[in-house]
């Protein structure tokens, strides 16, 4: 359903795990990503029912988008969860059960020098934490 167009990772779930990670950091896209959370999310109230599905623009955006080694640099944890803010701005009324967005690869990962940490609590299937583990990244 959903890509990574930059080929950085094989998993579209996973690539959104990445950029969860970046969200509250100054990155490569954090001006354009503020400019289209402004233009496409903000706004939705209980009310407006288009909140229940994904926003093209969005999806758009987020599959285009070429992290750089900069912005891959900066990521130290990663939270498999369905309850973080990346898939709000995705789908404003996202409700974490639908499973389209879960992460199926972390092939990738090794492009994170500088990961520590990943906190599993869902969105995955347990076996995927291996791959962390046997690269000596703590799994909590």
């Amino acid at each position: 359903m959903f890509q990574d167009k930059s080929g950085l990772f094989d998993d579209f779930g996973f690539k959104l795990v990445v950029i969860n990670s970046l969200l509250e950091e100054e990155t490569s896209f954090s001006e354009e990503l503020a400019e289209m959370k402004e233009k496409y999310v903000d706004g939705f109230d209980e009310t407006d029912d288009d909140g229940y599905e994904y926003i093209p623009e969005m999806v758009q955006f987020f599959e285009n988008l070429t992290l750089t080694k900069e912005d891959l640099a900066l990521v130290t944890d990663l939270a498999f969860d369905g309850g973080e803010e990346i898939y709000l701005l995705l789908m404003p009324y996202w409700d974490g059960e639908s499973d389209e967005l879960d992460v199926k690869s972390v092939k990738g990962f090794e492009q994170l020098p500088n990961l520590e940490k990943v906190d599993y609590i869902s969105m995955c299937d347990e076996e995927l934490m291996e791959a962390f583990t046997n690269a000596g990244i703590s799994v909590v």
